[in-house]
């Protein structure tokens, strides 16, 4: 998994919302300015965060935890399609010829995100998750069907990347559900990567989630 902040707006945004909201003066992120934010949390005055966006990049991830992503609506996607990228596996010869153990862990590892399974089962989801790869293998070389019938056989482990771009109060959210230990592992994974990009000064704008306890 690998997450990059690629854009952020400045927190003197929701600064200068707040401000007109209050009539009042800032005093350049100074003492009063911390002291206000913090009280629009504790009021649940968010609306004025909705001023402030970040853009990520996100590599690596399951189509699983993109589908629990997405439903977080209040935020921009943009995700690679299988519709013009799948036939890169036409040319990966070694899915047709692999027999071993070794060529399939090279291979899942090189496609899929690999769940944290008991060892007994590791084989065994391997082997799985080729033999779906075969098929899809051979039904864009040798039947040359397209890639939108094709991608129906495409497991929920299998690796995609996306932009995601989302305003403070939206984050604040998703904090708070996916940083629970009842979320997703990988969603749980991704929501504190994408915490730590952030800059130092936006921290306080998460200080009352206590996200680096977790």
């Amino acid at each position: 998994m690998k997450v990059k902040l690629v854009d952020c707006d400045s927190i003197e945004k929701i600064i200068k919302a707040a401000r007109i909201s209050h009539g009042s003066e800032s005093d350049g992120m100074g003492p009063k300015d911390r002291i206000l934010i913090k009280k629009l949390i504790e009021w649940g005055h968010e609306s004025v965060f909705e001023h402030c966006t970040y853009s990520f990049l996100i590599e690596e991830v399951s189509r699983a935890l993109l589908q629990e992503l997405v439903r977080h609506r209040i935020a921009s996607y943009t995700v690679r399609s299988t519709r013009f990228t799948l036939d890169y596996l036409i040319k990966d010869n070694e899915i047709k010829e692999a027999k071993s153990f070794s060529d399939y862990k090279r291979i899942v590892d090189r496609y899929c995100v690999v769940p944290n399974l008991p060892k007994e089962a590791l084989s065994e989801f391997y082997e799985s998750i080729v033999l779906s790869l075969k098929k899809i293998h051979k039904f864009l070389s040798y039947y040359h069907l397209p890639n939108d019938l094709v991608k129906y056989l495409l497991p929920e482990s299998f690796k995609t990347e996306l932009m995601m771009s989302i305003n403070v109060r939206s984050f604040r959210n998703l904090l708070r559900l996916r940083t629970s230990k009842a979320a997703l592992w990988e969603i749980r994974k991704l929501a504190m990567k994408m915490f730590q990009t952030l800059p130092e000064d936006h921290h306080i704008l998460y200080e009352d989630l206590n996200l680096k306890l977790l």
